[in-house]
This record gives C-alpha cells, sequence and structure tokens, in this order.
C-alpha cells in the first residue's frame, strides 16, 4: 500500500531521511558531567575513593549462581529444560501444580482477545500432563490425554523465529492432535510479536518471573530446591529480564565516574573493546552523513547509543535534561553487545513526559507491545530489538563487525518504515471512524 506525502505529515513523522531534515539539526547534547574537566588520575583517584558505591551492586554480583558457575545463565536450551521442570506437577521440585496453573492463568490474563474458554482451562487437571521436550523441534509441549489440550511453547532468547517455524510446529500439531484443543505461546524476553499473531499468544520472562516468584511464595520449599528456584530468579532479573533497579544503580554509579570508568573500559584489553570500536566507527560516519544522530561525547565502548531523525520527529526531544537518561531525549536506539553477538535495542523511557509526547509514546507502545499492561508508569520500557549479529572470531575481523552493524542499522531503518505504515493505518482508521 503507498503512502502519500500528505499521509505523512499528518501522523507528524514523514519519511525522515536526510534529503527532507534541515542541515542545521543539531545532536541533543546530554549531562555536561563534572568529571570531563578532570584529568585522567584525578578521575581514577576520586573512583577509588568513592569504591564503596560499588557495594551496591553487591545483590547481582556477590552470590553464588549455579547457573553462572555453569555458563548457562544466557542458553535457551537450558531455559527450556529449566522451564520443563518447573512446569511439570509431577517432579520433584514440590511445587505442585501451582507454577503450571500460574503460567496458564497469566496466558488467560493476556489474552484480550478472547481466545480461551478461562473455566475449561483453569479448572483441568494440571497433574494429568505430560511435558515434551524438543518433540518434532517445539521447545517444550504439553499435552493432557484427559482434557484433551495441548499447550506448545516456543521459547526465544538471543534468537528470533525463523524458517517459518510457528506456521510448521502449528500444522504438524492440527495434524497429530486433531481432536484437542490447542494453545500456542511464543515466549520472549521483551514480548517480541510472532509473526502468526492469529494463533500464537505472548508470553514474556517477565511474566514467568512473576509468577514463580508468587508461587515460591506460597509453599515452604526444601532448601536444595529454595537456592536452585532462587538462582533462577536471580538470573532472569540479572540476564533475560529488564531489571530496572540494577539498571538505576548502574546508571548512578556511572553518572558519577563517567570519566573513570570510560578510562578503564579504554584500556582494557578484550574483544567487546575491538567490537565497540569498529561499531563507534560506523555510527560516526553516518552521521556525518545526516543518516542517524550520534553524539560520541555521551558515549562509551560499553554504552553506545543514538537518535534518528525519524523518531525524533514523533518523540520530540523534551524541554529539560530530566528524562529517564537524565537527557532531553525520551528515547534512544543503543548496542546490545555480549561477548560473540550484539543487537540494537529500541527503549522508550517514561519519566517528566509532557502530554503530547507521551500521547505518540503511547500509539507506539501499542503498536510495538499490544500486550503490555504497564504502558503509564515506567521508567524505561524496552519495545523492540534486532535479531542477534553473531561473530565467532574476534581476532582481524573489523570488516566482518563493521557489515554487520551496518546490517542492523539497515533493520532499524525497515522497522522505522513498517512503524510509520502502522501509525498511518491508525490515522486513517480513525478519521474514517
Amino acid at each position: 500500500m503507498s503512502v502519500s506525502k500528505e499521509e505523512l505529515q499528518e501522523v507528524e513523522i514523514g519519511a525522515a531521511t536526510a534529503s527532507n531534515v534541515s542541515n542545521n539539526y543539531k545532536p541533543i547534547q546530554c549531562n555536561d558531567y563534572n568529571e570531563l574537566n578532570k584529568t585522567d588520575e584525578e578521575a581514577l583517584q576520586n573512583f577509588l575513593l568513592d569504591i564503596e558505591c560499588l557495594d551496591e551492586l553487591s545483590p547481582w554480583t556477590s552470590k553464588l549462581n549455579i547457573f553462572d558457575v555453569l555458563k548457562v545463565s544466557k542458553t535457551e536450551i537450558r531455559h527450556s529444560n529449566m522451564l520443563s521442570w518447573l512446569l511439570n506437577p509431577n517432579e520433584n521440585h514440590g511445587l505442585g501444580d501451582l507454577f503450571i496453573k500460574g503460567v496458564v492463568q497469566r496466558i488467560v490474563e493476556n489474552d484480550v482477545e478472547g481466545k480461551y474458554n478461562i473455566f475449561q482451562l483453569l479448572l483441568m487437571d494440571f497433574y494429568s500432563f505430560i511435558i515434551y521436550r524438543e518433540w518434532k523441534n517445539i521447545d517444550l509441549l504439553l499435552v493432557s490425554e484427559d482434557d484433551r489440550i495441548l499447550i506448545a511453547i516456543e521459547n526465544k532468547i538471543g534468537s528470533r523465529e525463523h524458517s517459518n517455524q510457528l506456521n510448521r510446529y502449528r500444522n504438524i500439531l492440527e495434524k497429530e492432535y486433531p481432536e484437542y484443543q490447542r494453545i500456542y505461546i511464543y515466549l520472549t524476553p521483551d514480548g517480541e510479536e510472532p509473526s502468526d499473531v492469529e494463533n500464537w499468544s505472548i508470553l514474556t520472562y517477565t511474566d514467568i518471573v512473576e509468577v514463580l516468584e508468587a508461587t515460591k511464595r506460597k509453599i515452604n520449599l526444601l532448601p536444595d530446591v529454595e537456592l536452585i528456584i532462587k538462582n533462577y530468579l536471580d538470573t532472569l532479573r540479572r540476564d533475560i529480564v529488564q531489571d530496572e533497579r540494577l539498571i538505576e544503580i548502574c546508571n548512578k554509579i556511572y553518572q558519577k565516574h563517567k570519566k573513570a570508568l570510560d578510562l578503564i573500559y579504554e584500556y582494557r584489553v578484550d574483544g567487546r573493546s575491538q567490537v565497540s570500536e569498529c561499531i563507534m566507527k560506523v555510527l560516526k560516519e553516518q552521521a556525518e552523513r545526516n543518516e542517524l544522530i550520534f553524539d560520541s561525547s555521551i558515549c562509551s565502548n560499553s554504552f553506545l547509543r543514538f537518535n534518528t531523525y525519524f523518531m525524533d520527529q514523533y518523540l520530540t526531544p523534551i524541554c529539560e535534561k530530566n528524562s529517564s537518561w537524565n537527557t532531553q531525549q525520551i528515547y534512544f536506539y543503543w548496542f546490545d553487545i555480549k561477548e560473540d553477538r550484539f543487537r540494537v535495542v529500541f527503549e522508550v523511557g517514561g519519566l517528566n513526559v509532557p502530554n503530547n509526547q507521551m500521547e505518540n509514546m503511547q500509539k507506539i507502545i501499542s503498536i510495538l507491545k499490544p500486550n503490555d499492561k504497564n504502558k503509564n508508569n515506567f521508567k524505561y520500557k524496552r519495545l523492540f530489538s534486532t535479531k542477534w549479529f553473531k561473530f565467532d572470531d574476534l581476532d582481524n575481523n573489523e570488516e566482518d563487525i563493521t557489515e554487520k552493524t551496518i546490517l542492523a542499522l539497515k533493520d532499524i531503518k525497515k522497522f522505522e518504515e513498517k512503524l510509520s505504515t502502522e501509525l498511518i493505518n491508525i490515522k486513517r482508521r480513525r478519521s474514517i471512524s
């Protein structure tokens, strides 16, 4: 469907490229840190004198965690194994059917379209479920022969849907279980929308954390089971879902000792620094060509973020530097860099947003996270991420990382083009009604 120039102007976002953006556009300048005026030695000395500030991170760094010891905290297949154990009411965890019942209840609560029969689901015998792992490549399959119900869960951590997976799995289950009520669940960290939105329902790891915490409070567990579940919840909060308290503490420490921490990270010898340097080079080049907005003075090797002309026209900067990031920007794109891969995340901040910008923000949230129940009261909210771009060898791979960075930025352009079209369609439907 073609989109006219007039319609783009109606929604105030337009096809925002360098050709229709003034060359006088200046990036928003963020915090003027006092640290920037200090010598390197003074900055490091002040950081060491205030080293106790790192104590606030001890709840996330000082405790023994079995998932860290085994190095499986971000491995998708291990999370599926853990969920298989927890969801099985006949397992030895002592939770009985409380966790699986809580998950099903959350699925029903998230069902805004009325897909499911509430009474049938919540009154069934959860002990009758048999849990299958990787049955015909389906991550988790829960089958109750007694109630003629199945629940298929496709679990995605660090990867995205591919090869028409969801349609293939649905066709297999329709053929193998024709007389069953079938529930299809797409489980991701951030509530990413499945390709088959009609049949697959969204479940997030935030849902998993909340249900598991609520379940844990209801029962006295054996010490070893309680330790495992506590370790798992800590892992999910730190590595999978967005722990706002952890983000807040890290931002506070970073803003206080930006100069020192940037120096420490800059001279730290590791592959991640190489990756960051390659990405920063691409961002600078594209900013010089007015393809995006990048201010290197507010970034470091550990935190690379940028803005776009497209999104700045819709989520316009605010007057004061009091957004969620203590800047004038109420959104950022930023690179989420791991040891062997990276992706680009689109995130909005909900603090001190004026009504008109908040109204635009709500439209975007409704499109990208239609089942989000916390659309108003939040500090940070991740709404989109690209696929993960993986690199295997950190030696002499600048060309490969540069190429993947450009591909990631192209994905952001495609994302914004799609979002623009959806916003225009909303405008059309409202004008017709």
